[in-house]
Order: structure tokens, then C-alpha cells, then sequence
């Protein structure tokens, strides 16, 4: 272990240097000591934060005698407290046990506040009422009953933050919410903790009404909604999760909602079951940084970015769990701010103002380190706040300087009176800005972009293979979540290593052993100097300059992590990929594709057939024509007549364009034949390509009327009749169709053997 003192020689040294101002910060004198400021030095990463009850003394055994005391009798008028009740309705809001509170229980509560919080404060069911909404109709212990019943605004905003919009949709849903609890000035006996954050987790269920038991009088739709909720002392909702299903489950499996003993079990036995699991893994435990980077990729840096400045993130779709948790993996991602989370549940929260600066450090002990490097960062302190799933009921709430908030209703995202720097909508997985000047504050710089390629690539070479055959390490939360903490105190080194060059600078002091022609500029670029710059701004830059150590950068090194590790061309390949990721184009073109595809077969299919037709009816046409001329020469042979040779001859128009016309000969008609069969080819492939092949097929297949044709042959009045024809075919072979002409003369069966084998050789 190392362990670094403010009277070692070294620290003397540093002390007496120009360069470092190593003057703890004010102390606030509302704060009684050092250890109740600053919150996150009196939690042990390692260790569970409620006792043994087996090894408490016997007076503080007392202090939890309400838990499992049972319900009496007597009213809780004996002492002049009087209970109201929780839900106004036709019929008992509370059952019998929860409502009425014994003396014993109330006289342990009025003297026991003194003990440890624990971390389950208690189990509610909310009902949506069909007469009068959504209520809480169940509370238990007595407790979490009495803190409601006397904070009227935590009793009317409870119910819409377990029923979140939209549950209706899924038969099983699951929230997450921050509330706070404001007493109303009486000595209420509850150990409930007031003025900070309390951590809420709601399972929902609908059941027929017709499938009930008993069927109370105000039930007048058909179906029942109702949610089990829990509230704790600390975010453990991972541990929380799985067992507060299995019980919502069972009891809506009654199918009578006035037998609560399940859930009074169920609140005993998890306080039990959550001993020593409220170190920093268990509250992890529900986070999934591998989902996060999964879905948001290179995006995920951008909104750690805008966490850092403190910049209002909105969070918008379905399903609830899945919007809750993703803020959290998000928060999660700054060492140590989910066990800090004491005010963010409201922007009047701010217990934690200052910060006292550490005079030691223990390498060994990462709480110890983690203080040094002032983290985790306060981004929820004064006018801002944090909650996952916010409701219709708590829009005013907007109108703070700063907020992460999720919600499933439409009407949230759009105020115009409380607008968002950032929303993301986690269906179409959108990224939308309101100020182009924010969206160019958090954009990734090379080296970003280098970086988070790695995390990505790490990611999804692992992210679809099942969970017992994933490489050990490599590509876990573990592993992602350090490499983030390795990124930001990075980040926060460079910063106080900037500040160090930019003072000695001014001072006029020469800086031994500084590398980079850029000076404290090149530090900062990979981050991005206007990200700096803008963080330098925030109030939780403030609070973390002021209780770190300006030599900071003696532990953590004020280095990027992939520095020196891109250049452009590298860079520009990482944009374009990056690009065409985002464009979806396996989605987008999915259904074009398929309909491509079928329609390419279908038409290749008739192609394949109508050429199949072709070859067969032309190596018939071409045994006729053997068969044909073969005649005709042997009856020209026996008349003692010559067939004269083809000869072709060159004629101009009236326009003096040279045109080539084929003389007649005795095998004119077959060839004209040979001609209209291949003319089939065309109708095939026009019904594939289109009316643009249709319309050339026409075109040299039609006669052209117009054209006055001149011949200096004496045959050519003979040859009138047919002239047309001829002249037909002429400009069909200047058109483009000049193959054609292969298949005059004798060697006409080869040339069209050779397209296919299709003639006889």
C-alpha cells in the first residue's frame, strides 16, 4: 500500500512551488464535520452497509423492534397520532394488519430514529382505481404507511410513477423512479429518511375482473392493473428485480388482492436476503454496459459527454425497464456515482455543496483513490436532477438547468417552455438536438472515434454468443466500465496537467521533460478543446476542481488513451463505417431486397423458358432450310440454271445517306422466317427488361413506309415487291442488329451454333 502524507519532504517541496496551491478548500460551516460532507468517504465499496442485528447491543436491537412487531388491535389514537386513510374508495383501502399500528410500534419509532437506515424501507401496491384513478391502497410496515399519509405530495405522485403510460400494453412491466420524502413539520414516527433521494422499483400486472375471487363494487372495467412497489434507501434494484417478480406474480395468482400476507413475507425476507449485497457490485447488478454500447455504439461517448456538462438528455420509448435502464448503465458509467445519488432525486437537493479536499491516498483502496481523483463527479446537485421514468404529473419539473429524464408519454418531449439540448428515441434509436452548437461541443474527435471503435468492435465480437461461452474478461461490464473510469480520469488528468503548463507558462518557468510541439493545446485536442472548455463551466467542475489535488496528474497519466493511434486515413475509414451503420441499410432495404430477389427469379425462370423454346423451334427452322435448299439446288442443277452470288450493292437516299440493301436470292424467305422466329426473343426478354426493349424490338421489326429508295440495278423493278422488306431489314442492321446478318449464307448454322450450341454442326 501507498500511502502519500502532506508532511513527507516531498510534499514540502511541492508546496513551496509557485505552481501549485495546495490550500484546502473553505469548509462550509452548516457542515458539522468532515466525514457527514463528504458521503462517499463514509461508504465501503467492499462492504455491506446494515449490521448483523445478531451483533448490535442490546439498545439497538430496539430500534428495530417496529419490524417485527405485530399488528394490535388498539388504535394509534392512544397517543395522539391519528392515521388517515391512504385511498379514497368505496371499499378498505388498507387491510386490517397494515392500518392499524400498535402503541409498542409507534413508541419504538418515536425513540429508535437514531439506528442505521435499512435499505428496504418498505412494500406498497398501487391500484388504478377505475372511479377515481391511480392509488395507493396498500402499505407496509407501518413505517413506510405513516411517512406517505403525512406527505401529500408523495401520496398523489407514487401511483403514476408505479403505473407508468402505456403499461396496459404488456402483461408484465417494470419501473424505476426516484421520490423524496418532505415531513410536514410534525414528529411522524417513521424511520423513512426526509430531504434526499428514495429509490422505487414497481412490478405491474392486469388481471380479468371476471377471474376474481371477490369483486369489489368499484370495479367497473374488465381488467384489474396493479403494481407492487418497493422502496429502498439505496438504487439496489438488480437483487431487488428478480424476487420482486416471482412475488407480484404469486399474489396477483390469489386472484383476491385483500390477502397481503405474501407481501408483508416478502418485505421480511428481503430485508434478509439484501444483507452485504449494497456494495458497489450489487448496485451494479441490473446495469448492462454491454446492451448500452450495443445499441447507442460510437454514440455512447457522446452521452457520457453530455452527462459531464451537464446538459439537459431526454430519453424517449417502450418498454419502461428497458428506458430506466439504460440512464442507469449511463450514470453508472463515472466511478462511484450510482453509490452518490442522494440528490438527485429533486433540483432542491444539494446536501452535498462542498467537498473536502483529501490530505492522503491509499493506491491499494480504490474508495480511497476515487477521492483523490474527485470522483464521482456531482452532475446532480442544485437545479438538476435525475429520473428515469418521470410522469406527466412532475413536468414542472423541467424547468431545471439540468436533468436526465426517460419518459413514455409524447407530451413530455414537447414543451416548449422546458426544452431538451438532447432526445433520444430509444424505438428508432434517433439522436436529436436542439442547438447545432452543443451537438458540435460533444462530437468525437479521431482519437475518440479510435477509441470507442475498440469498445464497439470489443463488444460485438462477443455480443451474440451465449453468456458460458464468452471469453473471461475482455468485453464485459467489468471491462467496459474500466475502460470508461480509465477514459474520465484521463480526461480530468489532462485537465489539471493543462492548467499546470498554461501557469508555468504565464510564470515564465521552463517545464522540463514536456513532449509535442503543440504544447498544452496538443494535451487537450484529443478530448476536444471546446468539450474542455464548456466542462470548465459546469458546477460539478467546481466542486471537483476545488477538493482535487492540482498535481493530479502525478497518479493518473495526462495522456488520451488512443493517442498517436490514428490518422486520417484510418479516421476517414472509421467515419464511413460508422456512416453506413447508421443508415440501417439491412433494415431499409430488407423488404427491396426480398421483392428483388423474388422477382429476378421469376423472371429469370420465364427468360430461361422462352429461350429453351427458341433453341428448339430454330434448330428446327434450320433442318427445314437445309432440307429446302438442298432441293432447290438439285432442281436448279437438273435445269442446267446457276444460282447467281449474293451480291450486295450500295444506294443513297434523298438525303445522300449511304445505306447497304441486300439483293434477293432464292433463300430470301427462309431467312425471313429465321428472322420473325429469333423476333421472339425480343417479346421474351421485353416482358423481363421493359417497354424500352419492347419499343427497339418494334423498331426494326416494322416496316418504314417513308423511305424512297433508288436502285441502279435493271432487276430492280422485278425486285419491287419485295423492296420493302429488304429495306426493313437494311436498317435494322444499322440499327444495331448487324449479328443478324451471321446467319445469311452458308455459314449461317455455324455462327448460330456457336450462341449456345443451339444449331447442328
Amino acid at each position: 500500500m501507498t500511502s502519500i502524507s502532506p508532511d513527507s519532504p516531498i510534499e514540502k517541496s511541492r508546496s513551496d512551488s509557485p505552481l501549485f496551491d495546495f490550500s484546502a478548500a473553505p469548509k462550509d460551516p452548516n457542515h458539522i464535520d468532515e466525514d457527514e460532507s463528504e458521503f462517499l468517504d463514509n461508504v465501503d465499496l467492499n462492504a455491506p452497509s446494515s449490521p448483523n442485528p445478531a451483533t448490535l447491543p442490546n439498545e439497538q436491537k430496539s430500534d428495530n423492534i417496529w419490524r417485527g412487531s405485530t399488528s394490535s388491535s388498539m388504535s394509534t389514537s392512544t397517543l395522539g397520532y391519528t392515521s388517515p386513510s391512504i385511498a379514497s374508495s368505496s371499499r378498505p383501502p388498507l387491510s386490517t394488519k397494515s392500518s392499524a399500528i400498535s402503541s409498542t410500534t409507534i413508541s419504538t419509532l418515536l425513540t429508535g430514529g437514531d439506528g442505521p437506515t435499512p435499505i428496504v424501507l418498505g412494500v406498497a401496491v398501487v391500484d388504478f382505481n377505475h372511479l377515481i384513478g391511480p392509488t395507493v391502497e396498500f402499505a407496509y410496515p407501518p413505517s413506510l404507511q405513516l411517512a406517505i399519509q403525512d406527505d401529500e405530495d408523495w401520496m398523489r405522485l407514487l401511483p403514476f410513477l408505479a403505473l407508468p403510460d402505456g403499461a396496459h400494453l404488456s402483461e408484465e412491466d417494470y419501473s424505476y423512479f426516484h421520490c423524496t420524502y418532505s415531513p410536514s413539520g410534525g414528529q411522524v414516527p417513521t424511520d423513512v429518511p426526509g430531504s434526499q433521494t428514495l429509490f422505487g422499483i414497481s412490478c405491474n400486472r392486469q388481471l380479468p375482473s371476471s377471474e376474481l375471487m371477490r369483486r369489489p363494487s368499484d370495479v367497473t372495467r374488465s381488467m384489474v392493473q396493479k403494481a407492487v412497489v418497493v422502496i429502498a434507501s439505496q438504487p439496489v434494484f438488480g437483487p431487488i428485480r428478480d424476487n420482486l417478480g416471482v412475488v407480484t406474480r404469486a399474489y396477483f395468482a390469489q386472484r383476491d388482492f385483500t390477502q397481503t400476507e405474501i407481501l408483508e413475507d416478502f418485505y421480511t425476507s428481503l430485508e434478509t436476503s439484501l444483507e452485504g449485497k449494497s456494495n458497489e457490485g450489487a448496485i451494479y447488478i441490473g446495469t448492462s454496459l454491454r446492451e448500452l454500447v450495443h445499441k447507442f455504439r460510437h454514440r455512447t461517448l457522446v452521452l457520457l459527454k453530455l452527462l459531464m456538462l451537464q446538459k439537459r438528455v431526454m430519453l424517449y420509448g417502450y418498454p419502461v425497464e428497458k428506458l430506466c435502464t439504460y440512464q442507469y448503465s449511463l450514470v453508472s458509467l463515472i466511478p462511484g456515482l450510482l453509490m452518490s445519488l442522494r440528490d438527485s432525486g429533486s433540483p432542491d437537493l444539494d446536501a452535498k455543496k462542498t467537498r473536502v479536499r483529501p490530505t492522503s491516498l491509499r493506491t491499494s483502496d480504490r474508495s480511497s483513490l476515487l477521492r483523490y481523483m474527485g470522483l464521482p463527479l456531482q452532475v446532480f446537485g442544485k437545479e438538476s436532477f435525475f429520473q428515469p421514468y418521470m410522469p406527466l404529473q412532475q413536468i414542472d419539473m423541467l424547468q431545471a438547468k439540468s436533468w436526465l429524464v426517460g419518459t413514455t408519454n409524447q407530451i413530455v418531449t414537447q414543451q416548449k417552455d422546458c426544452k431538451y439540448d438532447l432526445l433520444v428515441n430509444i424505438d428508432t434509436n434517433t439522436f436529436e438536438f436542439t442547438d447545432a452548437k452543443i451537438e458540435r461541443l460533444v462530437t468525437l474527435t479521431p482519437a475518440d472515434r479510435k477509441w470507442m471503435d475498440d469498445v464497439v468492435r470489443t463488444v460485438e465480437e462477443s455480443y451474440n454468443t451465449p453468456e458460458g461461452e464468452r471469453p473471461g474478461f475482455k468485453g464485459s461490464d467489468d471491462d467496459l466500465r474500466a475502460r470508461f473510469e480509465e477514459y474520465i480520469c484521463a480526461a480530468l488528468s489532462s485537465i489539471k496537467y493543462a492548467d499546470f503548463l498554461s501557469k508555468a507558462k504565464r510564470q515564465d518557468i521552463s517545464i522540463v521533460g514536456v513532449g509535442g510541439p503543440g504544447g498544452d493545446g496538443a494535451i487537450l485536442m484529443p478530448f476536444s478543446e471546446q468539450w474542455v472548455t464548456a466542462f470548465k463551466t459546469t458546477p460539478a467542475y467546481d466542486i471537483w476542481n476545488g477538493c482535487t489535488d492540482p498535481a493530479l496528474f502525478d497518479i493518473c497519466e495526462p495522456r488520451h488513451p488512443c493517442d498517436g493511434k490514428v490518422n486520417a486515413v484510418s479516421d476517414l475509414g472509421l467515419r464511413l463505417a460508422e456512416g453506413f451503420h447508421d443508415l440501417h441499410l439491412d433494415q431499409q432495404l430488407g423488404p427491396t431486397k426480398e421483392a428483388l430477389t423474388s422477382a429476378f427469379a421469376a423472371g429469370s425462370s420465364s427468360l430461361f423458358k422462352a429461350f429453351d423454346g427458341v433453341r428448339s423451334e430454330v434448330n428446327t427452322r434450320l433442318q427445314q432450310r437445309e432440307e429446302a435448299q438442298a432441293k432447290k439446288k438439285s432442281d436448279h442443277t437438273g435445269a442446267g440454271v446457276l444460282t447467281p452470288p449474293t451480291s450486295a450493292s450500295t444506294i443513297t437516299n434523298t438525303d445522300s445517306t449511304p445505306m447497304t440493301k441486300t439483293s434477293s436470292q432464292p433463300g430470301g424467305k427462309q431467312i425471313e422466317d429465321i428472322k420473325a422466329t429469333l423476333g421472339g426473343i425480343g417479346s421474351g426478354i421485353g416482358s423481363f427488361f421493359g417497354s424500352r426493349i419492347s419499343n427497339f424490338r418494334n423498331q426494326n421489326m416494322s416496316p418504314n413506309p417513308t423511305s424512297s429508295q433508288k436502285t441502279n440495278s435493271p432487276n430492280s423493278a422485278t425486285n419491287e415487291s419485295t423492296g420493302n422488306k429488304e429495306e426493313g431489314q437494311g436498317q435494322g442492321q444499322q440499327k444495331g442488329l448487324r449479328p443478324m446478318s451471321l446467319m445469311s449464307g452458308s455459314n449461317s448454322a455455324g455462327s448460330i451454333s456457336r450462341l449456345g450450341g443451339w444449331g447442328k454442326q
